[in-house]
């Protein structure tokens, strides 16, 4: 579903990533863990068109990433992403905010947007808040509201970015629950996380990223078990 070939992005004279190679599966769940700055969320943001490549070549659902204003609008199309930040329009309220995309680039009548929007919202427990504005929201309940809103433009690849770290601890669990429902329905995941538990239970593979590599990946159990990488073994002693 996703491929990435010797991916290198810099920043002016700073390399951030460092050769990338990477397959994603139909209805696999990648977690990428490693500390701040090793170059997982710009991973993400390179496959969602949101940063160019220096070089290499990304490839998803069998069309070629080359940052053609079109190329970007197909591959957002196949592509969900969901942000630290909830980045919901605050003018707008719950409901109005998943149905405005479905309408405007897909083209969907108001009326099939409305009835999709309350199944998607039926699903992540938040119904009863679709006439609410995000300021009247939890931080938890405006990151639900967010993949609703990724989830309602029907995408085979759904990307998320740390999506609890700006969340108060007791808010994580019912963002977490909702992901940990897309993954049990098959939806192709690429998490960035710092939620090592999580990534234990849900991810089918993690994926640890160091210094713009990836230094080791593997099943949850063995990457959490017995690590093989100084570096790895370093960074779990430091998060669990």
């Amino acid at each position: 579903m996703i491929e990435i070939e010797k991916v290198h992005k810099s920043f002016h004279q700073l390399e951030v990533l460092k050769g990338i190679n990477l397959q994603v599966y139909p209805g696999e769940v990648v977690a990428l863990i490693g500390s701040s700055g090793s170059g997982k969320s710009t991973l993400l943001r390179c496959l969602n068109g949101l940063e160019t490549l220096s070089s290499g070549r990304i490839t998803i659902d069998g069309m070629e990433l080359n940052y053609s204003s079109r190329s970007i609008q197909q591959i957002r199309r196949e592509v969900g992403m969901v942000f630290q930040q909830f980045n919901l329009f605050p003018h707008l309220t719950v409901l109005q905010n998943i149905i405005e995309a479905p309408i405007q680039a897909l083209k969907k009548s108001k009326a099939e947007a409305v009835e999709q929007a309350l199944v998607l919202l039926e699903r992540v427990g938040l119904k009863d808040k679709k006439d609410v504005y995000p300021r009247k929201l939890s931080g938890g309940q405006q990151q639900r509201v967010a993949i609703a809103r990724a989830m309602a433009m029907n995408p085979k690849i759904m990307l998320f970015d740390e999506p609890t770290s700006a969340l108060d601890p007791e808010l994580v669990s019912e963002v977490l629950n909702v992901m940990k429902g897309l993954a049990e329905e098959g939806m192709t995941m690429l998490i960035v996380t710092h939620e090592m538990k999580f990534a234990r239970e849900v991810a089918d593979r993690v994926i640890y990223m160091c210094d713009g590599v990836i230094e080791e990946q593997g099943p949850p159990l063995q990457l959490f078990s017995n690590p093989n990488s100084d570096r790895l073994k370093s960074f779990l002693k430091s998060v669990i």
